[in-house]
């Protein structure tokens, strides 16, 4: 299969608040969706491309310059696609979240032609039932009023953001929240590596160890990690520290670690998601597949991706769509019970709605 046509659609969507992201403020989401039709234009797969401020080290309109630059010259036909091999014919010098985008458009064309789901040759049978985790920041009062909102809605885990510039905000808030919820909830922190190893040991040692589940990057040095476990007992998950440490994974022990946080788009393919999700499960460690506030296009493939992971999903960081005033999809995403239903999830993002986007660029192939 080869396509005939690629499009590139711009979008721009208010935020409902202003989200923080490594200590800035963004009001509005900006991204990319690539369309790669067949050449009889009966079928089209659509993948994102929404490199975001602040995690992205390629910004938008350089995401767009190398698409406009690559797209109508690489050779973009294939045969059989999966999760572990959609981007093995594609340049290696592409932008992280430019490849996840062309490898997302690929696999949803042949996904759209051949009726059939994304998959990998060790794939389990896809959760129907895919739990979320849902995002806390603000003052007190506002994140006890979102944690119980979303507790008569049925969420069961929450994830705190939390910064040093602020540790006694911290602290009370997950005290809060353990005083209102206690063991009924699951409570995840997000530092982002703006500890530094004495103040993380200081003020988290405030807080007891068994109200959270673990601490995202909690110091700036992610060698330190072991040394934060051994002095807190808290466990920690690493996120950004897997692209922007190479070789973390493999050099800190795994007894100080409760899960790891994948953003495919910061990744920068499918395959080496998986290729960590896959060892992380093997040691029995959560792998959390995270979007970074994209569409219910790329949210509806990562919710596919992440039911298929493991024997039992855990809850996953794609709840982020409730921060978005709205989505570009026909149809909106169902939670139920804190659930995405991860099927019905990924159809539904195969269907954007062309009139919310602006097309900016089209090739024929």
């Amino acid at each position: 299969m080869k396509p005939g046509i690629v499009s590139i659609y711009r979008y721009s969507i208010p935020f409902v608040r202003p989200v923080p992201v490594k200590g800035s403020s963004l009001n509005t989401r900006d991204g990319l969706i690539i369309g790669l039709q067949t050449q009889n234009g009966k079928y089209t797969g659509f993948g994102e491309i929404a490199p975001l401020p602040g995690l992205h080290e390629e910004t938008l309109s350089e995401a767009l310059e190398q698409c406009a630059s690559l797209l109508p010259v690489i050779d973009l036909s294939f045969g059989d696609l999966s999760l572990d091999n959609a981007g093995k014919t594609l340049p290696d010098n592409l932008f992280p979240s430019v490849r996840t985008g062309i490898e997302m458009s690929l696999l949803n064309l042949q996904s759209v032609a051949r009726e059939t789901f994304p998959s990998f040759s060790g794939a389990l049978h896809a959760k129907e039932k895919l739990p979320l985790n849902a995002l806390l920041f603000g003052n007190t009062e506002s994140v006890l009023a979102i944690a119980t909102d979303h507790f008569q809605k049925g969420y069961r885990t929450f994830k705190l953001k939390v910064q040093a510039r602020n540790p006694g905000l911290a602290v009370e808030q997950v005290l809060a929240l353990h005083c209102a919820f206690g063991n009924d909830i699951s409570l995840r922190l997000d530092s982002n590596r703006s500890f530094s190893l004495e103040n993380a040991c200081t003020f988290f040692n405030r807080i007891p160890a068994n109200s959270i589940e673990y601490i995202e990057e909690p110091v700036a040095n992610p060698y330190l990690i072991p040394e934060f476990f051994n002095r807190t007992g808290i466990h920690s998950a690493l996120d950004e520290s897997l692209w922007m440490t190479p070789g973390i994974w493999s050099d800190i022990p795994h007894d100080c670690l409760g899960g790891i946080v994948l953003k495919p788009s910061r990744i920068g393919s499918f395959s080496d998601t998986l290729r960590l999700a896959l060892q992380a499960e093997e040691e029995k460690i959560p792998a959390i597949i995270s979007s970074a506030y994209e569409t219910g296009i790329g949210l509806g493939f990562y919710a596919r991706l992440a039911s298929i992971i493991s024997a039992e999903p855990t809850p996953c960081g794609l709840d982020t769509f409730r921060q978005l005033s709205h989505d570009i999809l026909f149809g909106s995403f169902h939670v139920e019970e804190g659930c995405l239903l991860s099927e019905n999830t990924y159809r539904s993002s195969l269907n954007p709605d062309l009139s919310m986007l602006e097309l900016v660029e089209r090739w024929t192939l």
